[in-house]
């Protein structure tokens, strides 16, 4: 690698992670929990009260009966990630520190996001230099989807955190033995983070061949040994990772390679929910080969794409030319531009990988773009890179005397080109899941073209002051795609009353809400059938497109207008 990294990097790292902890931390009181996320909490308190027991009863905690009872929870997915949501929490109960208890969760989560721009800060910075290190790292704050995620109780900003780190380590490896060990035991903890893990050994496989493919030519050509032919990180990952996951969580302890079977059948036969796309809803395969990259198009600041292109045009050119280089017979293979890592091949393999698994017909596409969030670092990288050599092209066109002025550009420059980016993720909190960006037409033109406008039921959370308002006495919510500890948590953190509750029946609400997606459209039809009417009481909008839409029960409102309701 060929940057150099000081302290000063680090600490502007570090800054970086802070300063995006903080703005999410400030923002996440905006967020109702989503579905996935009240899961993750139930598994998380359950891990906890097993701790608690390993401290007061170590014996009766390590018995197969004690760790089922409380590892069992949400075993389609490893326990690394939850185990620190527990430990959080179980630290927040002593410290009292975050104020909400959704927060105590979700700051770990918060946290992966932060040391994640620290890393990209640092691998752009020593692959290239600190201009696409620093642009990288912003590019991949200022995504809107990967920041509404960033603020989640859930697994896929610390799997991409993972899977990063793992390619950092990986490739300082092929020139730093002792990297070959982080590489093994970071592939342990992606291992125990999430299966998206699962493809990094192929990637890797491919990228050594290539690696090793380009050495044995330089060799025959009198070039001295750059790199050993030995993978040594694929073998540490091989040796390490399956001990990591196994270690990580104790539900896997007992009965081990029959559970491990388990876990891995439930992703690799996963059922399949519903997601809509163009006006079509898909619950079943197959599904359409073009959802990941139209989703990427649609959703990534375009600015962030163009730059990420530009910079995959420029560094592939230079890859052709280092090998045509590399066959010529005058050719100087000590000469510094001849990368042997081939660096380029491996962020391709990175960024491509997640979204081919994603295009196969028979992948499910139900969790929209978390499903390849993996890749976004890499496009982050590439971006970087493309900012990095506009403006090395810029210095080029520049009369001789005016060449100094590259570096003063570069910070206004920078600024203009993430300032979309930034327009894009402040506009689209608290709806993340809801928000396109300019190449669907935004939010309204995506919604004309019949894309999905929400998952997880997380938007009720924009209901509060409305429930505050109507139902200052208390009462029931229909609450649709919400779960009941979703909501209830919402009362733990102090957002709605304790006297407000969740229930499944209609007819029994007070209000009844509908989330707007297009297998709800039932839901709206049983409400009007049991009110009597069509008209509903509030639309929650997003840019005028409705999210949800609340509808009052004809019982409450005689309630509120009759003589004994006033």
């Amino acid at each position: 690698m060929k940057g150099t990294v000081t302290r000063t990097d680090h600490a502007l790292g570090a800054a970086l992670c802070v300063l995006y902890v903080a703005v999410l931390l400030f923002t996440a009181p905006d967020l109702g929990l989503a579905r996935d996320e009240s899961i993750y909490v139930s598994a998380a308190e359950s891990y906890g009260r097993w701790f608690s027991m390993l401290v007061h009863e170590p014996a009766r905690a390590l018995t197969q009966t004690s760790i089922d009872a409380h590892w069992g929870a949400n075993h389609e997915h490893p326990a690394l990630v939850k185990t620190l949501f527990a430990l959080s929490a179980l630290a927040d109960q002593q410290l009292s520190v975050f104020g909400r208890y959704s927060l105590s969760f979700r700051f770990v989560g918060m946290l992966s996001a932060g040391l994640l721009l620290w890393l990209l800060h640092i691998f752009g910075t020593r692959l290239y230099n600190r201009r696409v290190g620093l642009f990288a790292a912003l590019c991949y704050a200022l995504l809107p989807r990967p920041f509404y995620h960033a603020h989640l109780c859930a697994f896929d900003v610390p799997i991409t955190l993972a899977v990063t780190a793992v390619a950092y380590a990986y490739l300082r490896s092929l020139h730093e033995r002792r990297y070959a060990h982080y590489t093994g035991l970071l592939f342990g903890l992606a291992l125990a983070t999430k299966h998206n893990s699962w493809i990094l050994p192929g990637i890797f496989a491919v990228h050594f061949a290539w690696v090793t493919a380009v050495e044995r030519l330089r060799r025959r050509r009198g070039a001295p040994p750059s790199i050993s032919l030995v993978p040594h990180a694929l073998i540490a990952m091989l040796a390490y990772g399956p001990l990591i996951f196994v270690a990580s969580w104790p539900w896997l302890w007992h009965d081990t390679l029959r559970r491990i079977g388990s876990y891995a059948a439930f992703h690799l036969h996963h059922d399949y929910y519903n997601i809509e796309y163009f006006g079509r809803n898909y619950f079943w395969p197959p599904f359409p080969i073009s959802y990941p990259w139209v989703m990427t198009l649609y959703t990534v600041p375009v600015t962030t794409l163009l730059l990420a292109t530009a910079g995959l045009t420029l560094v592939l050119r230079a890859g052709i030319g280092e090998l045509r280089a590399l066959r010529a017979p005058s050719a100087d293979l000590t000469a510094p531009g001849i990368d042997p890592q081939q660096a380029t091949v491996l962020l391709l393999g990175c960024l491509l990988a997640p979204l081919l698994i994603i295009s196969l017909p028979s992948t499910p596409i139900f969790g929209g773009t978390k499903h390849w969030f993996t890749a976004y670092p890499f496009l982050a990288l590439f971006a970087g890179l493309g900012f990095d050599r506009a403006l090395v092209l810029y210095r080029t066109w520049l009369p001789g005397r005016f060449a100094s002025l590259q570096n003063r550009i570069a910070v206004p420059v920078g600024a203009l080109l993430l300032l979309p980016g930034l327009v894009e993720t402040a506009h689209s909190h608290p709806f993340g899941l809801s928000h396109y960006g300019f190449a669907a037409g935004f939010v309204p033109g995506a919604a004309d073209r019949g894309m999905n406008r929400q998952f997880w039921g997380f938007t009720t959370g924009s209901l509060v002051d409305f429930f505050y308002e109507h139902l200052p006495n208390g009462g029931r919510v229909y609450v649709c795609d919400t779960t009941d500890t979703a909501f209830r948590l919402l009362a733990r953190d102090g957002l709605l009353p304790e006297n407000i509750v969740p229930t499944d029946s209609i007819a029994d609400a007070d209000y009844a809400l509908v989330h707007h997606e297009k297998h709800f459209l039932d839901v709206d039809v049983q409400i009007w059938s049991t009110y009597g009417s069509v008209q509903p009481a509030y639309v929650l909008t997003y840019d005028g497109v409705p999210i949800i839409s609340v509808y009052e029960n004809p019982r409450r409102k005689a309630e509120k207008h009759s003589p004994r309701g006033r």
